[in-house]
C-alpha cells in the first residue's frame, strides 16, 4: 500500500486530519438543517414547507424526474442525517473505524472512500428504484469499516483492556447490528449498503496494487491549498 506523507496518525487539531474533517462536516450539516427548522418554526411556516425546501433537496429520491432536477443529491444525501441518535451512532462507528485507517497510514484515503461509496451506493439505490428516500452516512461508514478490516484485520482497539479488541470482532459486531436494522428495510437500501461495503473493499484492494483512486482528490486539494496560500 502507498504510504501517506507521514506514517504517524495526524493530531486531533491538525489541518490534515481527515477523520475530524468528516465528523465536523456531518455535525455542521446536521446543526445547519436543525437551525433552519427552528427558523421555519419561529416564522410559523408549515413543517411541510421546511421538508420541501430544505430536506428534500438534500436527500436522494430514486425517481428519474426528481433526480434529473436534483442531481447533486447523489453527493449530498450521505451528509444529511436522519435524527440525532442516527447521527450519533454513525459518528461513533465512523470514529472507531476511521482511527484504524489513520493508524495504518491511510488518513488521506478516508475522504475518497466516503465519497466513492456514497456515490456508488446512491447509484445502486436509484437503479433499484428505492421507494423511501435515502439519507445518512450509513453507506459510507460501512465502506470505511470494510476498508479498515481489509487493510488491518488483526488491528486491536483499546489495547490496554485485556490485550485489545481485534478489529475483525468489532466489524463483525457492527455488521450483525446492521443486519438487524435491515430487517424491515427495502431491498434497494440494503443493496446500496452492500455496494458501499464492496467499495471499501475494492478501494483498499486496488490501493495495495498501487492504484490510488483518491489521487485526483489529493492533487485537487493540494492545488486549492496552494492557490489560497498567501503570496510571499
Amino acid at each position: 500500500m502507498q504510504e501517506t506523507s507521514s506514517s504517524e496518525k495526524p493530531l486531533i487539531g491538525a489541518d490534515n486530519n481527515s477523520l475530524i474533517a468528516l465528523l465536523s462536516i456531518n455535525l455542521v450539516v446536521y446543526a445547519f438543517i436543525g437551525f433552519l427548522r427552528v427558523v421555519y418554526y419561529l416564522n410559523s411556516y408549515p413543517i411541510e414547507q421546511f421538508y420541501a425546501q430544505v430536506v428534500h433537496p438534500s436527500i436522494l429520491f430514486s425517481d428519474i424526474q426528481t433526480l434529473v432536477h436534483q442531481p447533486w443529491t447523489l453527493l449530498t444525501y450521505n451528509w444529511a442525517q436522519d435524527g440525532f441518535w442516527t447521527l450519533l451512532t454513525h459518528m461513533i462507528w465512523l470514529t472507531a473505524f476511521g482511527i484504524v485507517l489513520q493508524a495504518s497510514s491511510a488518513n488521506k484515503h478516508l475522504f475518497p472512500i466516503y465519497f466513492y461509496s456514497g456515490l456508488l451506493g446512491g447509484i445502486v439505490f436509484c437503479c433499484l428504484g428505492g421507494k423511501v428516500p435515502l439519507m445518512g452516512a450509513g453507506i459510507s461508514v460501512m465502506a470505511i469499516a470494510i476498508a479498515a478490516m481489509t487493510l488491518r484485520p488483526q488491528y486491536r482497539l483499546l489495547k490496554n483492556i485485556g490485550g485489545g479488541i481485534p478489529l475483525w470482532v468489532l466489524v463483525l459486531g457492527y455488521l450483525v447490528l446492521q443486519a438487524f436494522s435491515f430487517k424491515h428495510v427495502e431491498l434497494a437500501i440494503v443493496m446500496a449498503h452492500l455496494m458501499g461495503a464492496a467499495s471499501g473493499y475494492f478501494y483498499i484492494l486496488l490501493l495495495n496494487k498501487g492504484l490510488d483512486l483518491g489521487k485526483w482528490m489529493h492533487q485537487l486539494l493540494h492545488l486549492m491549498n496552494n492557490s489560497l496560500a498567501p503570496k510571499k
